[in-house]
């Protein structure tokens, strides 16, 4: 499968990989790349600031901004390559055997590309509503550039018809995922000699009294906890990532830290499951460190946090997306995107993109021409169809 706006995609899938926009890093020269490259198209572009030094977001706008329009959504952040053992440079686009190899290649600056390059096509065309492309920042670190690129939208234009969150999906429509909270608990104790413990307070053991209510947690949710078909798997989950504490064998530990998340169906607020775990913590494992040490605290930050998605398939835009996706039913997605913050705004708002989220955040990430081609005809198709 091929598609006329194939070659122009991949030039700009090559200059999106080449900029090394890992979270932690400016994003500036994409962004202004972007920006240069819309704004000579023809369409009217805005950046929003992220109050961080060398970030920001971009609006882009074609057509009218008191109509509501058609919104195509997609991050510009990447994931580390550090570690990882790729077969070339990371941040060099290279094609072979019918693929694009490279970090942000499936999530997901393909579909950027795609977006930018159909933007471009169809900026001299009379649409039925206005195009509306949104360039976001740090969602590969919970999302954190959503929330104030939508209130930057909704401040500039109507609010949109629908919204198209491009994430890898194979080109399937996702109307649901899943929502998360991170969080990273401290305990602190007091220290004392190991021969005699009495007089301290163990953090490590607090912080083991906790890891060992989430698993539980964990179990309860896995075999008693809501279920909801079609989610992998289909329940809410728990992990614990991190965990360090102490500093000699010999010294009881007055501190300990771990990090864990909570991945929500969507319906669950996240934030429930974290006020539960905290619950636990000031009820139960508190008062026993304050026993010999009243100094003693449990805190708990919350280190990321974004909502679940549930479309509702009889809107208008559910069901142009999925006839012109023809892809078969909808599916639900265990990953979490920036769909649920646009949901959360009030703009009906579906997951659908090129790549597969197998491929991401790996070494030798790569998306495919087929998929590339199949996207751009999906949104040649999309941005061309009265969605009222």
């Amino acid at each position: 499968m091929s598609h006329p706006l194939l070659p122009r995609t991949l030039a700009h899938l090559e200059r999106l990989i080449a900029f090394d926009t890992v979270s932690r890093r400016p994003n500036l020269p994409l962004v202004a790349y972007l920006e240069e490259t819309l704004t000579a198209a023809g369409l009217a572009c805005s950046r929003i600031p992220s109050g961080e030094e060398g970030k920001a977001g971009l609006l882009a706008f074609l057509g009218p901004r008191d109509r509501p329009g058609l919104l195509l959504s997609g991050h510009t952040d990447v994931v580390p390559v550090e570690g990882q053992r790729w077969s070339s440079d990371p941040f060099r686009a290279v094609c072979r055997d019918g693929r694009v190899f490279g970090r942000g290649a499936t999530d997901m600056k393909g579909f950027v590309a795609c977006m930018t390059a159909v933007a471009e096509a169809v900026a001299g065309e009379r649409l039925p509503q206005p195009l509306l492309l949104a360039f976001s920042w740090d969602e590969e670190v919970g999302c954190r550039g959503a929330p104030p690129l939508i209130e930057a939208l909704l401040a500039e234009a109507a609010p949109p018809l629908g919204c198209l969150v491009g994430e890898p999906t194979g080109m399937r429509v996702g109307d649901a995922h899943k929502g998360k909270i991170g969080l990273r608990c401290t305990i602190r104790g007091r220290e004392a000699h190991s021969a005699l413990p009495h007089l301290g307070a163990n953090a490590v053991f607090a912080a083991a009294e906790l890891v060992s209510w989430l698993a539980a947690e964990a179990r309860r949710l896995a075999s008693e906890g809501r279920r909801e078909d079609g989610f992998e798997p289909p329940y809410t989950t728990v992990n614990v990532g991190t965990i360090e504490g102490g500093s000699e064998l010999n010294i009881v530990p007055n501190r300990c830290t771990f990090s864990c998340e909570f991945r929500t169906l969507p319906g669950e607020e996240p934030e429930s499951h974290a006020a539960h775990l905290r619950r636990h913590a000031e009820e139960r494992v508190l008062p026993r460190l304050r026993r010999t040490a009243p100094e003693a605290a449990i805190t708990f930050e919350t280190l990321l946090a974004y909502p679940g998605l549930r479309a509702d398939p009889e809107r208008p835009f559910a069901r142009r997306c999925l006839a012109l996706a023809d892809a078969g039913e909808p599916v639900k997605l265990s990953f979490g995107t920036e769909a649920g913050h646009f949901a959360r705004a009030g703009i009906p708002s579906l997951v659908c993109g090129p790549g597969d989220i197998a491929r991401a955040h790996k070494p030798d990430e790569h998306v495919t021409l087929e998929e590339l081609a199949a996207c751009l005809a999906f949104l040649e198709r999309l941005v061309r169809q009265d969605l009222r």
